[in-house]
């Protein structure tokens, strides 16, 4: 009885503690030196997700290009990687012959 007891409430103290425990799923790593023959697409409409975790921040969404064309790269809440880090987004830009280039996103 007592050994049954003990086995119950070992039980239930670990789905408790294991009850908080949220899997994480990076996002895409950026893309740097990229070029695309032409400007992105507009951006998506994205709906944010409950965020998942306290301190989390939402890195929003962007538009990659690859061979097959434009590709939306859905954004996700990421951890900061120190206390004040701020999220820089990536963006494209105009880069004369070459077409638009990617700057990736970076913490600062």
């Amino acid at each position: 009885m007592k050994k049954s007891l003990l086995f119950l409430l070992i039980s239930l103290f670990a789905s408790i503690v294991l009850a908080g425990c949220v899997a994480y799923v990076p996002g895409p790593p950026p893309m740097d030196g990229i070029y695309a023959p032409g400007p992105p697409p507009e951006p998506m409409v994205e709906v944010m997700p409950a965020i998942p975790f306290p301190g989390a921040v939402w890195l929003g969404g962007y538009w990659g290009y690859g061979g097959r064309g434009w590709a939306w790269n859905r954004g996700y809440w990421d951890r900061p990687p120190r206390y004040g880090a701020v999220w820089a987004p990536g963006h494209w830009y105009h880069a004369g012959p070459r077409g638009w280039g990617w700057r990736a996103g970076h913490w600062r």
